[in-house]
């Protein structure tokens, strides 16, 4: 048996036929002699790959590496391509679910390594000088200037104070405390004694793990420095948040079941450092914000911090919608139209692209038109845009937090007062209400949540019912089956499709949507078709 290795990237027919010429031209023209006319001579297809040569490709589609000779040696004699009996379980291994991660990582773009820094805000980063750690950004209300404590284990008054001793300098430094921090429980460390501080509250009633606790000077980083951030603690919690999302791919393949769930599952995957944030850290957000509270604190696992590879699913409530609102995907895709258009173009093959003749614009309709469903050249994207954006609407953008009706409703008094008085507005009014208007047509909207902004009655359904609702729409209407089988089919090929291949495209559609939008049985169909088979 001839166990000739095939090429992975399969070609357009035009392209594997001028491929094959190449390779092959003196025997093509040995056999069939010499062209009739003067356009050269090509086969019709591409010739099959055999037996041996298909199943090295789809080992190494399905599972990521070649066949054993053990597999190539079980292979029937008079077999044409990968027996079904192997390709079914290949597909139910281990091996084809990292597989399967793998491709849903490059789809969904899931890397958040550069998000470490912007999950709480520099206030909380316990920086270390001379083996000292401390925080820097509360340092001049203490000492007088941007320093650490003195090398010296700290000093206490009778009552229990911390002393801090006049230094030549002009400052005033404390003495250390020896801690064993939450990142590395088995560790020493020396941390300058007022940021060692270990109160949950403060005794003027601060939860000392809270925006606002800087302000008190009794809230240092609490028990094990819980509060605080350091030890590369946040490049550990990002790697967390983005493996959690491959977490429930991997669980979901393993699985087999529909890709649907895949959409809609109402479950996370924590392990300790997601934890450990969420219930210590998320009331103090950086610049990217998990709160308010997409998930019920009280029904997460008892883990700590340093169980970074032990994983637990947690059931989630009726406004979530399997990856679209996973904190990865929302921390990945920041803003509400971010969102929408990864999913337009990764589940729905249809990108916000302006033609190539370009579109209109109106220099004074950008001024005096906010609304982009209305303003020229805008429009052309948006009028579709922006609804799609509404499905995310409570979702918060910068972060993976949930505005709840009840606590967020579509208009609050509160918000419409201070956008209309001038009094101080509240943080969630700020955030997440329109308080300002910029030009005349955004006044209607002042205090309510921007997300409804512009909304027209159709839409409102969108931000009530989520990004749910949106798959519910893209079934019904094929959009979403179509897509999927389109691009699982150009992946396993390596190459896009070609116009006289859409009616197998199509073919791939339906039998996806009718076997319960079996990703397996998809897979399976394009590695066993004639256009997998084709070597260029």
């Amino acid at each position: 048996m001839t166990r000739t290795p095939t090429l992975r990237h399969r070609l357009p027919v035009a392209v594997a036929c001028a491929a094959w010429l190449g390779l092959a031209a003196a025997s093509a023209l040995a056999e069939v002699g010499p062209p009739t006319s003067a356009a050269p001579y090509c086969p019709i297809d591409p010739p099959l790959l055999d037996a041996a040569a298909h199943l090295r490709a789809a080992s190494l589609d399905v599972r990521g590496t070649p066949p054993s000779i053990d597999e190539y040696d079980a292979l029937p004699a008079a077999a044409k391509m990968t027996p079904e009996a192997t390709l079914d379980a290949w597909l139910k291994s281990p091996a084809w679910a990292q597989r399967a991660v793998r491709r849903h990582r490059d789809l969904l773009w899931n890397s958040l390594a550069n998000l470490s820094g912007r999950l709480m805000p520099p206030s909380s980063n316990l920086g270390v000088t001379y083996g000292l750690y401390y925080r820097s950004l509360a340092a001049p209300a203490v000492r007088g200037g941007t320093v650490p404590c003195l090398d010296e284990p700290v000093t206490l008054t009778d009552n229990g104070d911390i002393v801090f001793k006049a230094q030549p300098d002009g400052t005033k430094k404390e003495g250390y405390v020896l801690v064993n921090p939450y990142w590395n429980p088995t560790a020493t460390i020396k941390v300058c004694a007022f940021d060692a501080q270990d109160n949950e509250t403060s005794p003027n009633g601060t939860y000392c793990g809270a925006t606002g606790a800087l302000a008190d000077l009794a809230c240092g980083c609490g028990p094990n420095l819980r509060f605080c951030i350091g030890g590369g603690a946040g490049g550990v919690l990002v790697e967390s948040l983005a493996a959690s999302l491959d977490r429930q791919i991997q669980m979901w393949a393993e699985q087999g079941r529909p890709y649907t769930d895949l959409l809609t599952e109402k479950v996370l995957w924590v392990n300790g450092p997601i934890v450990h944030y969420l219930k210590f850290q998320a009331k103090t957000p950086g610049q990217l914000r998990l709160v308010p509270y997409a998930i019920n604190v009280a029904k997460l696992p008892d883990l700590q911090w340093t169980a970074k590879d032990t994983w637990a699913p947690v059931l989630l409530d009726d406004g979530h919608a399997g990856i679209l609102t996973h904190p990865a995907f929302l921390l990945r895709f920041q803003t509400q139209r971010a969102r929408a258009n990864r999913f337009f173009n990764v589940f729905l093959c249809q990108p916000f692209q302006a033609p190539d003749t370009g579109i209109p614009v109106d220099g004074i309709s950008a001024v005096q038109e906010p609304d982009l469903q209305k303003r020229a050249g805008c429009k052309y994207c948006h009028v579709l845009l922006e609804p799609a954006a509404g499905f995310w609407g409570r979702w918060t953008p910068y972060g993976a937090g949930f505005l709840d009706p009840t606590t967020f409703p579509p208009q609050r008094d509160d918000c419409l007062t201070c956008a209309l008085t001038g009094a101080g507005c509240s943080t969630e009014c700020k955030l997440f209400y329109l308080t300002k208007a910029y030009a005349p047509p955004e006044k209607p909207w002042l205090g309510w949540l921007i997300s409804y902004n512009y909304a027209q009655p159709q839409h409102l359904k969108h931000i009530d019912q989520g990004p749910t609702l949106l798959v519910k729409t893209a079934l019904a209407d094929n959009r979403l089956p179509r897509c999927v089988a389109r691009t699982t089919a150009e992946w396993l090929l390596g190459r896009g499709l070609v116009a006289d291949e859409a009616p197998w495209a199509d073919q791939l559609a339906v039998q996806f949507a009718t076997s319960n939008y079996d990703y397996r049985k998809l897979v399976k169909s394009v590695v066993l078709s004639d256009a997998y088979r084709r070597a260029p």
